[in-house]
């Protein structure tokens, strides 16, 4: 049985070493909230020490949770709650917090995360093996923001991504389809990310894309099933639900209306670990395919991102690109390198992230 004894969370702000920018945002700093917490033992009166990530972005473009609003449910809601129950696993943590919660999905998930990666580390387990992961390294893919350069898109590719996905707007779309572009590359892997921008825009532009092309994720809106489902049932060309996708009810519904092939996973956004755990589950028995997606998020996200990836279900490289790639300076001494288009998942126990020294103090209870 467990109990947790505290919390506390820092904000933090990372420097991006070039802007990124969707059809929908255009980011220069990603704002995050570490989480840590104490998890105990009380049993053995063993304790550990969590660390999470909260995920949410600093505006609204996105979700209708922003940073702000996580940390006053971290706050107000979900300390003094978590500091009344006691569980024996994750799981029983996640389902009692998503009971007494049903919303704030980001929040939620960043404390769970930091459980998850405490109660690995009492058991000596590495998250991989919590999940039951299989993939000791997993495939990854590399996520270039709207109007990315043809040398970037080249690096990628000699870099050895195994999926490279392009930000789009119908408007980039139209230049690289009277391009051809994609047909110069036909070994390789694509996937476009329209964000929502196709919403005002004719589906023709989506039709008669080459077969290099993975998929097209959320051209529509986020609450536009219906008008995804319509575009599926029309066309070969899978598509995959992102911004759609909050929780498992909106998974429940993208299978009930047939709105996707595929689906986009960020545990950060659609409640935490066990919920994407579910929705894998669930979409992998509706034969949708489910693939891990990235939130600009720093190693801890990334090392949870990693051992969800190594579930056997996942059906496409995952968007998990090398340490290296977006921060000028992470907040940990473990860092993650991508060889061939591959990456190590971690195999220490809990998330099997080390803060740098600076940040750790910065989190003392």
């Amino acid at each position: 049985m467990y109990k947790i004894a505290n919390l506390i969370w820092l904000p933090i702000q990372l420097s991006l070493k070039q802007p990124f920018k969707t059809a929908q945002q255009y980011t220069t700093n990603r704002e995050l909230t570490l989480i840590k917490l104490t998890v105990v033992d009380t049993i053995s009166h063993r304790t550990a020490v969590g660390i999470g990530e909260v995920q949410s972005f600093t505006d609204f473009g996105y979700a209708l949770e922003n940073q702000r609003t996580s940390r006053e449910i971290i706050t107000s809601i979900i300390t003094p709650f978590i500091k009344t129950i006691a569980f024996h696993t994750p799981i029983e943590f996640a389902d009692q917090l998503a009971n007494q919660i049903p919303h704030g999905s980001f929040a939620k998930a960043g404390v769970e995360m930091a459980v998850w990666d405490a109660i690995g580390q009492l058991t000596q387990q590495s998250l991989r093996e919590m999940v039951n992961g299989i993939n000791l390294q997993v495939p990854v893919g590399i996520a270039l923001g709207v109007n990315s350069s043809p040398t970037e898109i080249k690096q990628a590719m000699v870099d050895g991504y195994r999926r490279i996905k392009l930000k789009i707007t119908p408007e980039v779309l139209r230049q690289l389809k009277a391009q051809h572009y994609f047909e110069h590359f036909p070994e390789q892997k694509f996937s476009l990310d329209a964000n929502g921008s196709f919403a005002q825009s004719p589906n023709e532009l989506l039709y008669d894309l080459p077969q290099n092309i993975c998929f097209i994720e959320q051209p529509f809106t986020s609450h536009d099933f219906v008008r995804h489902a319509a575009f599926q049932a029309k066309t070969k060309q899978v598509l995959s639900l992102d911004e759609s996708i909050n929780n498992l009810d909106d998974i429940k519904t993208l299978i009930a209306l047939q709105a996707a092939q595929a689906v986009t996973i960020k545990q950060g956004k659609i409640g935490g670990i066990t919920a994407a755990l579910r929705a894998i589950k669930l979409c992998h028995q509706a034969g949708i395919r489910p693939w891990i997606g990235g939130m600009l998020s720093s190693n801890i996200g990334r090392a949870v991102d990693l051992a969800l990836a190594s579930l056997p279900e996942i059906a496409f490289p995952s968007d998990i690109s090398d340490s290296q790639r977006y921060f000028e300076q992470d907040v940990s001494e473990t860092s993650f390198t991508q060889e061939n288009g591959f990456i190590a998942v971690p195999n220490q126990p809990g998330i099997g992230i080390k803060l740098y020294q600076e940040i750790d103090d910065r989190l003392a209870f």
